[in-house]
């Protein structure tokens, strides 16, 4: 299909007034080495020609869904072979098929609230993605993109969309007004935040001296805390993102190293006497909850790795983002960090919210428990794990 096109470069204000008009606008984000597009309009006001239009550059229409509407219509997923990358199946509206004018009568459905999971039909012609509730606010995607793209222009946030793949393309287009992902992340930083700053009490520890505690609570009503010690004001300071482990951090579980990880973390920051531990409440067992973590470790004892464990369960390997850790960092007027990780996503991620940032490596001498744990973590999940398997 066609592909690769320059774009005419607009303010995101702008491309909102454009997306009211009814306008395709285009989102780019840069992934690694790659830069990659989408063309979008809200789903709301989808029609038989804007269809046409969007599936003009690609066969594959996708529509973005916040959890709640994808648990309220009970739209199925299914994961890649390796496991890491969710895979949708299209969906259409009961007795709507793949023409752009029955297309466009399927978004508008899934737009309704009075639409139920009778109402919609698989396989169909609409490719659904999950986005963040928090939009680009909590991930820094381009699905997120033009989901808050739609949101901020007084759609729902649900958008049509299509992913333009550059090299395949001999065809210019130079009348797409165009934003980025990074530009709508400053925009919606300039007057919204979706985590608040509730307390700060002093918090002594047995092992590692004094911290303010700093309670935090999202929008979502979520709660983190932040353990703050010394002068944190300053370029390069040690930051641990530790996700809530009830397992390994309380019961100090073999099973992984998640407990060890959080000691050595409040550690460091003691011994250097500034620093950091961001202790995130409902990453537990990357997203899943402790009782989902829990039926993940009976499917473990019955041969499956911790990858396989989630997806039996119906969830992606990580359902972890770290957009809401940025904004308590920025919150804490933090901009450089050394960030204790091996995750390189992590990394990533906040790089994207405009903090910049240096691995400090957090390796744990495997044990026979957690030797495959950490096995599935580098060769699955990427991680920075110098240990030979």
């Amino acid at each position: 299909m066609v592909g690769s096109f320059q774009t005419m470069l607009v303010s995101v204000d702008e491309a909102i007034k454009k997306v009211r008009k009814g306008e395709i606008v285009a989102i780019t984000e840069n992934e690694g080495d790659h830069s990659l597009t989408s063309l979008m309009i809200p789903a709301e006001i989808a029609d038989r020609r804007k269809i046409e239009s969007l599936l003009s550059w690609s066969d594959i229409l996708f529509v973005s869904l916040t959890p709640e509407i994808i648990g309220k219509l009970k739209i199925p997923f299914i994961y890649s072979h390796n496991g890491l990358r969710e895979m949708p199946i299209g969906i259409d509206a009961k007795g709507k098929k793949g023409a752009p004018g029955e297309i466009a009568e399927t978004l508008k459905i899934i737009c309704r609230e009075d639409t139920s999971p009778e109402d919609i039909v698989v396989p169909g012609h609409v490719v659904p993605v999950r986005v963040s509730p928090g939009g680009v606010l909590e991930k820094p995607g381009i699905a997120e993109g033009v989901s808050d793209l739609s949101y901020l222009a007084g759609f729902k946030p649900v958008s049509a969309f299509v992913r333009v793949e550059g090299e395949r393309s001999e065809d210019t287009v130079r009348n797409f007004p165009s934003v980025s992902v990074t530009s709508i992340i400053r925009y919606r930083f300039q007057s919204e935040r979706i985590v608040e700053r509730y307390v700060e009490a002093t918090l002594p520890t047995k092992f590692y001296g004094v911290f303010k505690a700093i309670g935090y609570r999202s929008k979502y009503g979520k709660e983190y805390v932040a353990l703050v010690k010394g002068d944190v004001r300053a370029e390069d300071v040690l930051v641990r993102i530790h996700s809530e482990c009830l397992t390994g951090d309380v019961f100090h579980s073999l099973r992984c190293d998640c407990g060890d990880q959080l000691e050595r973390a409040l550690k460091l920051i003691d011994e250097e006497g500034r620093g950091i531990l961001l202790y995130m409440l409902g990453h537990e067992g990357r997203g899943i909850g402790i009782i989902n973590k829990l039926k993940a470790y009976k499917l473990q004892e019955e041969g499956k790795d911790t990858v396989d464990a989630n997806i039996e369960l119906g969830f992606p390997p990580d359902l972890r983002s770290y957009g809401i850790s940025a904004q308590i960092l920025f919150d804490l007027g933090v901009r450089s960090i050394r960030l204790m990780t091996n995750n390189p996503w992590k990394i990533e991620e906040l790089k994207r919210y405009g903090l910049k940032v240096r691995r400090f490596p957090l390796e744990v001498e495997p044990s026979e428990e957690n030797r495959e744990y950490l096995r599935v973590k580098k060769e699955k999940l990427g991680h920075f794990i110098s240990c030979r398997f």
